[in-house]
């Protein structure tokens, strides 16, 4: 018997199937075929061509992995080479709070948080880093505003090529985390042979042009006589900091000072329909306010590459994504996979078919506005409004570039139930279902369910944009009252290692 319609979701009037919302013989967040299909005809959802079926599916059929593959190009993107109608935005947003309680800094930067970070400059030194971190713990600082003695360590920092891809792009992620906004001072550790080191950092740094100083101590190992010597000269040397360090006080700042992580990770089939839609509208009111907003993943936007063309804001954007999106196809085909292998076995799980349909909602994630810049990995952000980032899908990487290009706030949804915490940026996560956000609520902060139980996306937008800017203003987030994300700092490992 067919599945009534009143079970299905039907997200566009084009759409030929729906998707399942009430618990039966076929899974929630499932689709379901709303005609019958003839075999290569299009699998469309969203308005936009999903996949392709590879037999013929009955009305009322399951349409998923064994009935279904991935569209070509052609098939998902069309001709958009002359396609020069970008997004207009433009909208205006009443009643939402356009201020916050942040920290100005010098050079003029903005952060919600401080903290002093031990560097591992190298993996040599990441243990000793921890064990001085450690001695830390439970001690508290807040009387002087500061938030906590972090530790950033790496799976690298040496037997690369000094100077090649891999050491350039390490130095640059270690440059945009220690001179980060949020961060007040650091101490740099190294094992004292390696290729990476405090001077690449700060060459790094220089090369990137970033202004802001810090104060900041760097030794060795080898140096100081060994690991017992370096834990406790790194003790030493971050006491000193931090007795040194002014006593910090927020002050009232416009929120337009902000800069967002856009960021999924467990997606499932309501990510599209719920957090990720309510996410890209909090997205729109923050790029109306004057804030910015970076999204990443770029194996996650193959498929979708037509919605962010659209949204150019200028001809060097479109370049930039043509640069991007070409050197992802160069990736896949010399590493002998597919982007279609980015879908997780959570994801097949929980309804998504092919990388179109993951795309197609984890680009909603970035609202409407014009796309105004595009940047590498780690790439200082340097333009208001949509930004797009060149990282992978993997979320510890992707959140790690986000964070060295600027970005003070984390906005995480999951529909699998990911528990990803950065250690320096507040990250607020956003649950698909009602269900995952009581099932897991000590670590989810919105539960955008609500969407489908009352039917619009507005409310659960507003309460993420009044919830980022709270958090902005001091408010703790589930991961940080947890004390999560000393094992997220995470590089993108492309490149040599020797």
């Amino acid at each position: 018997m067919p599945m009534p319609l009143s079970d299905l979701l039907i997200l566009n009037p084009s759409d030929n199937v729906g998707v399942v919302v009430v618990e039966g013989p076929i899974k929630i967040g499932h689709k379901v075929a709303l005609r019958a299909l003839s075999a290569g005809a299009p699998v469309i959802k969203f308005g936009h061509v999903i996949g392709v079926a590879t037999r013929e599916i009955a009305a009322g059929e399951h349409v998923h992995t064994h009935n279904l593959r991935m569209p070509s190009a052609e098939q998902i993107l069309g001709d958009h080479t002359n396609d020069e109608t970008a997004a207009t935005g433009g909208l205006r947003w009443t009643g939402l709070p356009t201020t916050f309680r942040g920290y100005a800094r010098a050079d003029g930067s903005v952060g919600v948080r401080n903290y002093v970070l031990v560097v591992a400059s190298v993996n040599c030194s990441a243990t000793v880093v921890k064990a001085v971190c450690r001695q830390f713990l439970g001690r508290d600082l807040s009387a002087r505003g500061i938030d906590g003695v972090v530790p950033v360590c790496n799976a690298a920092g040496c037997a690369q090529a000094i100077g090649g891809e891999y050491h350039g792009l390490l130095n640059r992620t270690l440059a945009g985390w220690v001179f980060h906004p949020n961060v007040v001072g650091a101490v740099i550790i190294g094992l004292g042979c390696e290729g990476t080191t405090h001077r690449s950092i700060l060459h790094a740094k220089e090369t990137m042009g970033l202004v802001r100083d810090i104060p900041l101590d760097a030794f060795s190992i080898q140096q100081v006589g060994g690991t017992a010597q370096a834990i406790a000269a790194g003790v030493e040397r971050v006491e000193r900091l931090v007795e040194d360090l002014p006593v910090f006080e927020r002050q009232t700042l416009p929120v337009s000072h902000l800069g967002i992580a856009l960021n999924c990770g467990g997606s499932d089939a309501f990510s599209s329909l719920t957090a990720n839609p309510a996410l890209g509208l909090t997205s729109d009111m923050l790029v109306a306010n004057g804030a910015m907003v970076a999204l990443a993943e770029i194996p996650e936007c193959h498929g979708a590459e037509d919605l962010l063309y659209r949204r150019a804001a200028s001809p060097t954007v479109r370049e930039n994504l043509d640069r991007v999106f070409a050197w992802w196809r160069d990736y896949a085909t010399r590493q002998n996979v597919s982007l279609n292998d980015n879908l997780a076995p959570g994801n097949l799980e929980g309804g998504i078919s092919t990388i179109v349909e993951k795309s197609l909602g984890a680009v909603t994630k970035g609202g409407t506005s014009p796309l105004t810049q595009v940047v590498d990995y780690a790439e200082p952000i340097t333009a208001k409004g949509f930004t797009l980032m060149n990282t992978p899908g993997f979320d510890p990487v992707s959140v790690t570039g986000l964070v060295a290009g600027g970005c003070q706030l984390v906005a995480f949804t999951t529909g699998r139930g990911s528990v990803y915490g950065c250690a320096i940026a507040p990250t607020v996560k956003i649950a698909t279902r009602t269900a995952l956000f009581d099932r897991m609520r000590g670590d989810m902060d919105v539960d955008a369910g609500r969407v489908l139980s009352s039917g619009s996306t507005a409310p659960v937008a507003e309460d993420i944009y009044r919830l980022l800017v709270d958090v902005a203003s001091g408010r703790k987030t589930c991961s940080e009252t947890l004390g999560l994300g000393w094992e997220e700092f995470s590089p993108w490992p492309v490149g040599e290692t020797l």
